[in-house]
């Protein structure tokens, strides 16, 4: 890389680095919300409105929360295509490229693993969005019923 290139690489991978970061503290609020709300909508003997507005709640929030990942996930994939074109900007060169990570198989082969951590917690919050969903109908209806 020449010129401007590695101020680029380095502004990338640090604003990649700050994605990853922002990943983490969605899943850490995700897993606070459900750790505290869940117990009050199954296990206490709140009124039916109170549990329905707490899983109307979960919903909404789950939905968005699970839109700001997938954005993310975007954002994170378009940095790191930019990552591996940079990488490969000197590989016709006589140094070639000294150390490729972004464009390495194994970068490649651990982004898309299915244990991936994205694609874990991914699965995982599509589930619960389901189990809010399912706990909104049921709630909406012994509410109305009542």
């Amino acid at each position: 890389m020449r010129n401007g290139e590695p101020g680029m690489f380095i502004g990338l991978s640090t604003l990649r680095n700050g994605y990853m970061q922002m990943q983490w503290s969605r899943v850490q609020m995700f897993l606070v919300f459900n750790t505290v709300v869940l117990p009050i909508v199954f296990g206490t003997d709140q009124s039916e409105a109170v549990k329905l507005v707490i899983s109307i709640v979960g919903v909404a929030s789950h939905v968005l929360l699970l839109n700001a990942v997938l954005r993310a996930n975007g954002w994170t994939n378009l940095i790191d295509r930019t990552l591996v074109q940079l990488e490969n900007l000197d590989k016709e060169s006589e140094d070639g490229v000294r150390v490729s990570f972004f464009s390495s198989a194994d970068f490649q082969k651990a982004r898309k693993s299915w244990f991936a951590s994205r694609l874990v917690f991914g699965t995982i919050g599509i589930a619960v969005i389901v189990l809010w969903i399912e706990e909104s109908i049921r709630h909406g209806l012994l509410f109305f019923m009542i």
